[in-house]
């Protein structure tokens, strides 16, 4: 069973521009990353849980920034899903402009998958299989929706400094069944580190009782400085499902 949400509206998209320094239109460029995400538990403090690849791609103005994420199999009490993905699009003016997003999940014999579409930076799309049981949660709107963008799409701009050095913004977060905000806030910067406060907000998605409590998450983004001189992404902490979890990059 497929979930079709066709988006009528149009409204401006209000995300921060993610840029790059192109050096051509025919720029081919590859980067390949790692990350280990750690959750924090009471008596066993950090544990790690899961690994992340990621590889980002870019010829001819357009781009391919895909990802793969496995449990670490050290423990049993986590989530042992595998998950992977992408976001593919065009560089325009120097900015993203995600056309597409997919994502696939597998848990023992349970597959799921989610499909954003976009156009002109504005989601139209979405396509889930099979759909999420939201009978318990609070409804996600079209118009919730409308100046969101994916969660891979926020992972790669809260890991890159020059698209949050000046961390004073929101970003939108709508994953499929969750609406919530990412608030950047509080920079902090000297000659060998920088951060910023990253607070959670719940949007809607979630059980009424969550959404009325609005308890806020409040965590840290850092970046410290590379042997060139250029501040390169150490590591966040977000939450998923109630679990503290820090991404660090190996």
């Amino acid at each position: 069973m497929k979930l079709n949400l066709k988006i009528l509206k149009i409204m401006i998209f209000s995300l921060v521009p993610i840029t790059f320094v192109m050096l051509s239109t025919n720029l081919v460029k590859a980067e390949k990353e790692t990350y280990s995400v750690f959750a924090k538990l009471p008596l066993l403090g950090e544990v790690q849980v899961q690994n992340i690849e990621t590889n980002f791609t870019i010829s001819n103005n357009e781009f391919n920034y895909s990802y793969n994420v496995e449990p670490t199999k050290l423990v049993d009490f986590f989530d042992n899903k595998i998950s992977n993905g992408y976001i593919k699009g065009k560089i325009i003016n120097k900015k993203i402009n995600p056309d597409v997003y997919f994502y696939r999940s597998k848990k023992d014999d349970f597959e799921r998958s989610i499909k954003i579409n976009y156009r002109d930076g504005r989601i139209t799309d979405v396509n889930i299989d099979p759909i999420y049981d939201i009978s318990k949660i609070t409804n996600v709107t079209n118009d919730m929706i409308y100046n969101s963008i994916d969660p891979v799409t926020m992972f790669y701009l809260i890991t890159n400094f020059d698209n949050v050095k000046n961390c004073d913004f929101t970003l939108n977060i709508y994953d499929g069944k969750r609406r919530y905000d990412l608030i950047l806030s509080n920079p902090i910067e000297d000659n060998n580190f920088f951060s910023c406060t990253i607070t959670h907000k719940k949007v809607a998605g979630y059980k009424p009782e969550k959404i009325k409590k609005n308890e806020k998450y409040i965590s840290d983004l850092k970046f410290i400085i590379s042997q060139s001189g250029q501040y390169i992404f150490q590591e966040v902490s977000l939450r998923d499902n109630d679990i503290d979890l820090i991404i660090k990059k190996n």
